[in-house]
């Protein structure tokens, strides 16, 4: 068969905290485990293939998000949170918070495209999915209140492989070591089968949403971040990522870890208006192999729930075959050439060039037989069907049972990702983000980038 099991190299666990009197920090120390068991294509992320929507601004309000899963994280400090991502290749980023009194601990993606905050209900075991992850016992915990009256108790999100439902809840939840959102409300997911046999297979129990408000199933509530924030457990309304590279990662809340970055090459943008994605503006082309391959408006959302690139579909297609690729119409993937070079590919966002080299964008099995093209492509609504007829496809060559795996994993559904009208859309996950440092200024409504420091 075409695809085989991703075996994942290694895991890392923290097993302790040292305090580091220089910068107020808590470095964790990470152990390797024994390899896991096998993850099936963990590289390709739980995004579907996203959708975009051209939209006036006055219609961005209207559109709801529908997207999500895999990644994240641990560390401490009062005025700026750092938390250390666990990686699994390159690909899926992992962190802990605890929940309620006692804690309960779970493994969270810290995801720069979603607003909530979602762990496992304890009737969640009820599903065949759901049977080992972390639950959340309400009862368990003396902290854990009665929503207000005439608040939203229930919510459902469709992601690209199904929906998830649930209730919501309030309780404390804790980052790092000890710092505290006493009164947090968050949502329980009661049924998880949509998310399919691979949220099983997956080591993350739920999702930290750190986009904007706007996009929350629950308006009336504050995001985690905006809690921390009113309850001065951090100064200032900032978070960052450094996405480890063949190594764990961090994200910082309050602000930004210097250590990691030279700040004298950071770079703002504005995020264009509304604030819902992390979306900001790129110059007028983009390059893959030196090669001017997209010319216009183009914008870049950024998202450290996505493990891909994606692209606009004709622009993608290009570069594709001229690898030699051949489309896998089941994984919305490009079927490469092992042996093939792939050219680096080159935003440019505020004036500077930010390249994601070649070798980052090619993907392997755990064989080295099979290659991936690290870029997808991004859908535009019902236009350009037409333009896959003359793809060769690899339709009869994968395996029947692996494919109803991806398909859950990638998605088969869509998500509506509003775009004002006459911009070219990019959705740049961990690819992209793990070449530089990578700063979300919720307050200035700017996303800042920084050269990493030698040997990071």
């Amino acid at each position: 068969m075409l695809f085989r099991s991703l075996s994942l190299v290694a895991a890392l666990a923290i097993s302790s905290a040292a305090a580091d009197n220089d910068d107020g920090l808590i470095k964790m120390k990470l152990h390797k485990m024994v390899p896991e068991e096998d993850f099936m294509m963990n590289l390709l992320s739980y995004h579907s293939p996203p959708t975009i929507k051209s939209s006036s601004a006055n219609s961005l309000a209207s559109v709801a998000t529908e997207r999500k899963l895999v990644r994240g994280a641990k560390q401490q400090n009062h005025a700026q949170e750092h938390i250390v991502l666990k990686n699994k290749l390159n690909a899926q980023y992992m962190g802990e918070i605890k929940i309620g009194t006692p804690a309960q601990s779970f493994m969270v993606v810290f995801d720069t495209g979603s607003a909530d905050l979602w762990v496992p209900h304890e009737k969640c075991h009820e599903e065949m999915n759901c049977v080992a992850k972390n639950v959340f016992i309400p009862s368990s915990s003396t902290t854990n209140k009665e929503l207000p009256w005439g608040s939203k108790s229930s919510f459902a999100i469709h992601y690209g492989s199904g929906p998830v439902s649930g209730v919501f809840t309030i309780d404390q939840v804790t980052l790092g070591q000890d710092d505290v959102v006493s009164d947090q409300t968050f949502g329980l997911v009661e049924h998880s089968s949509g998310l399919g046999a691979l949220y099983q297979k997956a080591k993350f129990d739920g999702i930290l949403g750190l986009a904007f408000p706007s996009l929350s199933q629950n308006p009336g509530a504050h995001t985690v971040v905006q809690n921390l924030l009113a309850e001065n457990v951090i100064k200032s309304h900032v978070f960052s990522f450094y996405v480890g590279k063949d190594k764990p990662g961090e994200v910082a809340i309050g602000g930004m870890n210097e250590k990691l970055m030279k700040k004298e090459t950071l770079n703002c943008i504005d995020i264009m208006e509304p604030a819902r994605y992390w979306l900001a503006e790129m110059s007028d082309q983009v390059k893959f192999g030196g090669e001017v391959v997209s010319t216009g408006k183009h914008a870049g959302i950024i998202d450290s729930g996505t493990s891909l690139i994606y692209g606009p579909k004709a622009v993608v297609m290009k570069m594709a075959l001229q690898l030699g690729g051949m489309f896998m119409p089941q994984v919305n993937l490009f079927a490469i050439s092992c042996d093939k070079k792939v050219p680096d590919l080159e935003f440019n966002f505020g004036g500077k060039p930010y390249v994601v080299p070649g070798k980052d964008l090619t993907m392997k099995d755990v064989t080295g037989t099979h290659c991936f093209l690290g870029i997808s492509m991004m859908m535009f609504g019902e236009e350009d069907e037409e333009t896959m007829a003359d793809v060769e496809t690899l339709d009869e060559e994968v395996d029947l049972g692996i494919t109803e795996d991806i398909e859950k994993l990638v998605g088969v559904g869509e998500s509506k990702i509003p775009i004002p009208a006459g911009v070219t859309a990019w959705l740049v996950g961990d690819k992209f983000m793990m070449q530089q440092y990578n700063v979300f200024d919720v307050e200035n409504k700017q996303i800042c980038f920084a050269e990493l420091k030698e040997g990071i």
